[in-house]
């Protein structure tokens, strides 16, 4: 039972997450001012604390489902680095963006234009490991 509901807490936790880094993507690509705070207000009141349950609960089903050397797994947690290293980078280019007045245009190598699709690439990935496990 305790397992289904980390479980639980572990896809609500994902499905903020996705919601909080695509409303950074959107948010930061418009130049208005105001679109940068919402997506700010996203990374800090949605994605940024969702990730944090993320990684707690993701390595606590790993150990309590025997997974980590199943190849699937390790597919999919490279996956996972992916996507919490995009949220890194979108996160600190918000930062820098607003410390230096910056718009999106300006933005390094346009952070924002490529992070949607591989954001939500990566996330269609690791479903699909998860729910087939096809290795």
């Amino acid at each position: 039972m305790l397992y289904l509901w980390i479980k639980a807490l572990h896809l609500i936790a994902v499905i903020v997450f996705i919601a909080g880094l695509v409303t950074m993507a959107f948010g930061a690509r418009l130049a208005q001012t105001e679109w940068r705070r919402v997506a700010r207000r996203a990374d800090y009141a949605m994605a940024s604390p969702a990730l944090g349950v993320v990684w707690i609960t993701g390595p606590v089903l790993a150990i309590m489902g025997n997974w980590w050397h199943a190849p699937w797994f390790m597919a999919k947690l490279v996956l996972v680095i992916v996507v919490s290293a995009l949220h890194g980078r979108l996160s600190a280019t918000l930062r820098r963006m607003d410390r230096q007045g910056l718009n999106t245009d300006s933005a390094p190598s346009n952070v924002f234009a490529r992070a949607l699709p591989v954001g939500l690439a990566a996330m269609a990935g690791i479903v699909a490991l998860v729910v087939v496990k096809p290795f």
